[in-house]
């Protein structure tokens, strides 16, 4: 099996497959708790995210302006 490099600020232990494949349920679960308690939150937050107008779009440029 090929292995992926991954930066994280520490070093993960190794683990047996078991071990690994338990951690990764763990993870998922406690992910789908956090997901389903901030679901609204989060609905919230994207929803206004997506009612900003583009602020960040450059004005129209001017007739005597160069293209370089």
């Amino acid at each position: 099996m090929k292995r992926h490099s991954v930066l994280l600020p520490f070093v993960l232990p190794r683990l047996t497959d078991k071990a690994a494949a338990q951690l990764v349920e763990v993870l998922h679960e406690l992910l789908a708790s956090i997901e389903h308690h901030y679901a609204e939150q989060a609905f919230r937050y994207n929803k206004r995210q997506l009612e900003i107008p583009l602020q960040r779009q450059s004005p129209p440029s001017e007739q005597t302006d160069t293209p370089f």
